[in-house]
C-alpha cells in the first residue's frame, strides 16, 4: 500500500490460497470474479495530515505576519482548497467547515486517495446471538507483534472481526474446552471475540484512575507552550492583559456559553481574565508538589581575571605549594577564573565548573582577560568537553555546548526509563541525581494529563503524570511506541547514534531513544523553510558526519539583558558551526536545561533555565538524556 505493509495499513488477502487453484488465467478471472479492466491509479487527494506538534497555526493570509485565526492539531486531517504561488502555503479547510485559512505547507503531509471500492452486497442477517457469558476476573496482555486477529469463533476458520495491538490488555469471557482459544473483551468494551491463547500472557487487572474530588474540578493546567494569553473578554478581539505559562495551574471562575473560553485566575490571584479553553486541561489538585529548589548555578565570575592552561595537564592542589595534596586536574586550553592570583607569588586559586576550588602554578597559566571572556572551554571528563559562547548579534545569546566523543568506551547513555508512555515528571537535575549520572539535558515533548490521573497514586515519589508525545525507549524497553514524523535520536549499546523517523529501526537495534521536535540540519545543510518562530530557549542534539562526535546544545532565552534565545534557523546555523552533520531541535522553552555532577556529587546547572517566567527555575519534564562516566 502507499503507507506501509501489514495490519496497521489495512492490507487484506481476501483468503485466496493460490496453492489450491489449478487453471489458466481466464479460469482464474472467472473463478474469483476478477475484471479484466485494470484498476486505475489513485487520484490525487486534497486531504492533508498535520505533522506539527502540538499544533499548527492557521492564518488569514499566506505569510507569518498575517493574523492567526485558529490552530490545527497533530494528526488532524484537513482539506486543501488552494495554495500560494510558491506552494509554501496551503489554503486549508477543516472537515467540519469550522475553520478556513492558510498554513505552512512544510507541516502538512498529503494523503493518498484510492477509487471507492465496489460495495459488497448486504450480508444475510445473523440470528440473534446468545447472551454474552459473565466476564471472568482474568486479564491478559497481547504478546503478538504487531497485532493479533480477533475472530467470530474459536478457530482460524472463523471470520476475522478485528485486531488487537501488542501490549493491549483484554478480559477473558470464556474459553473453549482445551483453552487453546479464549473469548475476550477489550478493556473499553469496543471489541469482543475469540483469539489464540498462545498469544496472550496473564496480567493484573487495569487500575482505573480515581475521579477528581468535587472541590478540585475548577482547577486547570496550561498546555500552551510557552505561554497562554489572558484577555479582557472571551474572544481574540479583546486586548491581552497578561500571560499564564505552560504547566501553570489556574482556577476557572466562569465560562462563555459554548465553553470555548474560560474566565481564569492564577494561583496568587494577581491576574484574572479570559483564555481559550482548548489550551487548558483539568487538574486534580490546586496544590501540586512544589518545584524543588534549583541546584547551584555556575557563577559567572564576570569580575574575575581569567586564565588558559598552557600545558597538557595541570595539577590542582589543596594549597599553594608543590607538596600539597592534588585534588584535581586541568587540561590544555581549559579556561578558568582566578579567585585569587595575587596573595601567593607564583600561584593562582581557581574554580572549575563542577565547583572544585584549588591552587595551580601560575607559570603554566596564560592570562587571557580581566573579565569573563566571550568563549569558555573546559574538559569536564575524558571525552566530554564544555564550551560556552556569548553572542551579541543578532541579539544577546548565551549558548552552552557539550562535545562528546562517542569512541570513549567509558561513556554510558541513559534515557529516562518508564514502563509506559505515562511517566512522572522530574527536573533535569532530579534525573541526574536519581540515576547518579554525570551529564544530562532535557528530552522530548510531553503533554499534561487531566484530573482523572491521580498524581499521588501514579507518582508517589513526586512529580506529575504526563504522557510522552513521541517515540521513546530506555535500555531496550520501548515505553512510547508512537510513530510520528518527529526525528528520533537512537543511541545503541555501543554508543552508535542514528536519527530516524516513524519508528524505523536505526540499524543496530533499539536501545536508548528520545524524540525531538524537528530536524534543523540534514546532510550537513540547514533545513529550508524552518518555521519562523520567535527567539526562545532551545535544546538541540547534533551528530558529526563520521558519527564520532555527539553535540548537546542548550541556548538560554527570555532573559532580557542576558540572553534572549534563538530561532530554529539560528539553532541550525549554530550546530553547523560546531561541525554537526545531522541536527535535531528538542523540547525547548522552559524545559531547556543542561546539568552536570559537581565535585561534591550533587547536580550543578550550567545554563540559566527559566520556567513560569522565573530565571534559574527548572521545569519538571517527561524524559531526559544523560551520560554516566564509568571509572
Amino acid at each position: 500500500t502507499d503507507n506501509g505493509d501489514g495490519f496497521p495499513y489495512g492490507v487484506e488477502s481476501k483468503n485466496i490460497d493460490l496453492n489450491y487453484f489449478n487453471g489458466d488465467i481466464e479460469d482464474f478471472y472467472q473463478r474469483f470474479g476478477i475484471s479484466h479492466t485494470p484498476i486505475p491509479n489513485p487520484t490525487p487527494s486534497n486531504d492533508y495530515r498535520v505533522t506539527a506538534s502540538p499544533s499548527l497555526r492557521v492564518r488569514e493570509a499566506p505569510n507569518t505576519t498575517a493574523k492567526q485565526v485558529g490552530s490545527l492539531f497533530l494528526n488532524e486531517v484537513v482539506e486543501k482548497i488552494g495554495e500560494s504561488a510558491d506552494k509554501d502555503w496551503l489554503n486549508i479547510k477543516r472537515k467540519d467547515g469550522s475553520l478556513t485559512g492558510w498554513s505552512f505547507s512544510a507541516y502538512l503531509q498529503r494523503l493518498s486517495a484510492s477509487p471507492a471500492p465496489t460495495p459488497e452486497p448486504e450480508p444475510t442477517p445473523e440470528p440473534t446471538p446468545e447472551p454474552t457469558p459473565t466476564p471472568t476476573n482474568k486479564w491478559f496482555k497481547v504478546t503478538a507483534s504487531p497485532s493479533l486477529r480477533v475472530r467470530a469463533g474459536a478457530g482460524t476458520n472463523f471470520a476475522h472481526i478485528g485486531s488487537l495491538l501488542t501490549n493491549e490488555v483484554v478480559q477473558e469471557i470464556e474459553a473453549n474446552a482445551d483453552r487453546t482459544w479464549l473469548k475476550i473483551r477489550k478493556e473499553d468494551g469496543s471489541l469482543t471475540g475469540w483469539v489464540a491463547a498462545e498469544y496472550l500472557a496473564p496480567t493484573t487487572a487495569p487500575e482505573y484512575p480515581t475521579p477528581p474530588d468535587e472541590e478540585d474540578k475548577d482547577w486547570y493546567r496550561v498546555t500552551a507552550a510557552p505561554s497562554l494569553k489572558v484577555r479582557e473578554g472571551p474572544g481574540l478581539e479583546h486586548e491581552s492583559i497578561g500571560l499564564v505559562y505552560f504547566g501553570e495551574l489556574v482556577e476557572k471562575i466562569d465560562s462563555n456559553l459554548d465553553g470555548t473560553w474560560f474566565k481564569i485566575r492564577n494561583k496568587d490571584r494577581s491576574l484574572v481574565g479570559w483564555s481559550s479553553s482548548q489550551y487548558l486541561v483539568t487538574a486534580g489538585s490546586p496544590t501540586p508538589d512544589p518545584t524543588p529548589p534549583p541546584p547551584p548555578t555556575i557563577p559567572d565570575h564576570k569580575d574575575k581575571t581569567w586564565y588558559r592552561v598552557n600545558t597538557a595537564t595541570l595539577n590542582i592542589r589543596e594549597a599553594a605549594n608543590t607538596n600539597s595534596k592534588i585534588v584535581g586536574k586541568l587540561s590544555k586550553n581549559d579556561t578558568v577564573p582566578a579567585l585569587d592570583d595575587s596573595s601567593t607569588t607564583g600561584w593562582v586559586q581557581i574554580q572549575k565548573l563542577d565547583g572544585l576550588t584549588g591552587w595551580c602554578s601560575k607559570d603554566l597559566l596564560v592570562k587571557i582577560s580581566n573579565t569573563r571572556p566571550d568563549s569558555i572551554l573546559q574538559n569536564l571528563y575524558t571525552g566530554v568537553t564544555y564550551m560556552r559562547k556569548d553572542l551579541i548579534a543578532p541579539r544577546p545569546i548565551v549558548m552552552h555546548v557539550l562535545a562528546i566523543d562517542l569512541q570513549n568506551t567509558k561513556l554510558e547513555f541513559l534515557v529516562t526509563p518508564s514502563k509506559s508512555d505515562v511517566i512522572c515528571t522530574r527536573t533535569t537535575s532530579q534525573f541526574l541525581d536519581e540515576f547518579k549520572l554525570h551529564v544530562a539535558i532535557n528530552g522530548g515533548y510531553f503533554s499534561y494529563l487531566d484530573a482523572s490521573y491521580d498524581p499521588k497514586k501514579l507518582c508517589p515519589n513526586g512529580g506529575e503524570p504526563v504522557r510522552i508525545s513521541d517515540y521513546a525507549a530506555s535500555r531496550g524497553v520501548i515505553y512510547s511506541k508512537k510513530r510520528t514524523a518527529q526525528p528520533v535520536i537512537h543511541i545503541g549499546k555501543k554508543n552508535q547514534v542514528n536519527v530516524t523517523t516513524y519508528g524505523k529501526d536505526p540499524g543496530f537495534g533499539v536501545f536508548n531513544a528520545v524524540s525531538g521536535d524537528r530536524s534543523v540540519v540534514v546532510d550537513g545543510k540547514l533545513v529550508k523553510n524552518l518555521a519562523a518562530l520567535a527567539p526562545a530557549p532551545r535544546t538541540a542534539v547534533g551528530l558529526s558526519k563520521n558519527g564520532r562526535w555527539l553535540t548537546f546544545m542548550v541556548i538560554d532565552g527570555r532573559q532580557d539583558g542576558y540572553s534572549e534565545g534563538a530561532t530554529l534557523a539560528e539553532v541550525g546555523e549554530l550546530l553547523l558551526s560546531y561541525g554537526v552533520h545531522t541536527g535535531v531541535n528538542m523540547d525547548g522553552g522552559g524545559s531547556s536545561a543542561m546539568v552536570i555532577r559537581g565535585f561534591d556529587g550533587k547536580s550543578r546547572t550550567l545554563n540559566s533555565p527559566i520556567d513560569l517566567g522565573k530565571p534559574g527555575q527548572q521545569r519538571r519534564v517527561g524524559n531526559h538524556l544523560g551520560i554516566l562516566v564509568k571509572p
